[in-house]
């Protein structure tokens, strides 16, 4: 009896065992953290892997001082996943796709139809996460990964996730993810993909701190990496760019923002040479209204906004004059609602497609789905009459009660009687 219970009990324990037949340890695996895709000759795709180095930045510093903390290797292959097994033929540990978190896309095999048919075989793999950021640079991948060395952040998987909550909080830049691209590959509408750049260019400056787009930001010294703007494609394949106003003024546009608030300058209306810097916040869904029964579709568009104004350099008394304040809201106003009818003049002529989603609400109007692909919105979206109105409050005047013009014409005043 003895004997049976040890027996049984050996055979459990050898069940248990079984699923550690393939354990890895971590010096054995090799963390892809960032993937590059470039158009390559004959039909292949040069697949660049920035590999991490899990000892650099870890507890473990003693057996990694004088070691890198990633390398980068490019291969030529027809695919994603054929990439994976050349690579060990120089890298010596088991490539791994668990950490992949930011892919590259060069411009050029962005706009070749050769792109969508290299991403759709990489989505067969398990490990390719479909929530990966999906960046565009205006260069090739390659060089963007080799380029890009930031000074704070030795790791390059910390750097990538940093910078998208920063994404999350400036609205420069799309929320940009596999995802995404898959959702929006149909006719009717348009995907937004993050744009970046490290090629060195000549500065313009411009008035506005988010009318640039990645490789035209006026900077000194820092990391070489810009990413301001979006990557516009259709269908698959990219077919234009959108400066960082226009991507942000996009993005309120559409019924849900992921960007709630940003910070950005304006005209003031009463001294125009002056621009009075706003935290816009969005905490409501834009309200749309779609009219598909007539020869053109009619679009209303409704966003409410809540100003906070930051910053007043002309010291205007905007803070106690109801008069100001009312002109003040009127101009920024309609400032918004002239930016957002250029952002939907472009989409309309030259990408001849919907970025806002509004092909929700007009799929919505028809009893059923074949009924929508009869009516064929991306070609009712182009003859569209689009009404967009802003309705803006203001919250406050920041900290400060009352600007320095306004709190001494308060104390004459004050004096006087």
């Amino acid at each position: 009896m003895r004997k049976t219970s040890l027996l049984i009990l050996l055979g459990s324990l050898a069940v248990l065992l079984t699923g550690c037949w393939d354990q890895l340890e971590l010096e054995e695996q090799a963390y892809v953290v960032v993937m590059g895709l470039d158009k390559g000759a004959s039909g292949m795709v040069d697949v660049t892997f920035q590999i991490a180095n899990p000892q650099v930045g870890s507890t473990d510093k003693g057996s990694a001082q004088n070691e890198p903390p990633s390398d980068t290797v490019t291969f030529s292959t027809p695919d994603i996943l054929s990439a994976k097994d050349i690579a060990n033929s120089i890298v010596t540990r088991t490539i791994s796709f668990s950490h992949l978190r930011t892919i590259i896309v060069g411009e050029e095999l962005a706009k070749s139809s050769f792109f969508h048919h290299v991403m759709a075989a990489a989505a067969r793999d398990p490990e390719l996460r479909s929530e990966s950021n999906l960046v565009v640079a205006n260069q090739r991948a390659r060089d963007f990964i080799h380029n890009n060395k930031p000074k704070l952040e030795t790791r390059p998987h910390k750097y990538y996730e940093f910078m998208q909550d920063r994404w999350r909080d400036t609205g420069l830049v799309p929320y940009s993810t596999l995802t995404r691209y898959f959702q929006r590959l149909g006719g009717d509408t348009l995907y937004l993909a993050i744009y970046a750049s490290t090629k060195p260019h000549s500065v313009t400056k411009k008035k506005n701190e988010d009318q640039y787009k990645a490789g035209e930001i006026p900077h000194d010294s820092g990391d070489p990496a810009e990413m301001l703007g979006s990557a516009v494609f259709h269908s698959g394949r990219m077919i234009g760019t959108l400066t960082g106003e226009e991507t942000r003024f996009a993005l309120y546009l559409r019924r849900k923002a992921l960007v709630h608030s940003f910070i950005a300058s304006f005209k003031d209306p009463l001294v125009p040479s002056y621009q009075i810097s706003v935290r816009m916040i969005k905490d409501e869904d834009t309200k749309i209204k779609v009219n598909t029964e007539g020869d053109r579709a009619e679009v209303k568009v409704t966003v409410p906004i809540i100003l906070q104004v930051l910053s007043i350099p002309s010291l205007t008394n905007y803070v106690t004059d109801s008069e100001n304040q009312k002109k003040l809201i009127a101009s920024l106003e309609q400032q918004f609602e002239q930016i957002s009818r250029k952002v939907v003049e472009k989409s309309q002529k030259q990408f001849k497609a919907d970025p806002f989603l509004w092909h929700l609400n007009a799929r919505a109007t028809f009893a059923t789905f074949p009924e929508y692909l009869a009516y064929d919105w991306s070609k009712h979206f182009m003859d569209a009459n689009v009404d967009i109105h802003f309705d803006c409050r203001i919250e406050s005047f920041g900290k400060q009660l009352l600007p320095p013009l306004a709190g001494r014409a308060l104390v004459e005043e004050e004096e006087k009687q």
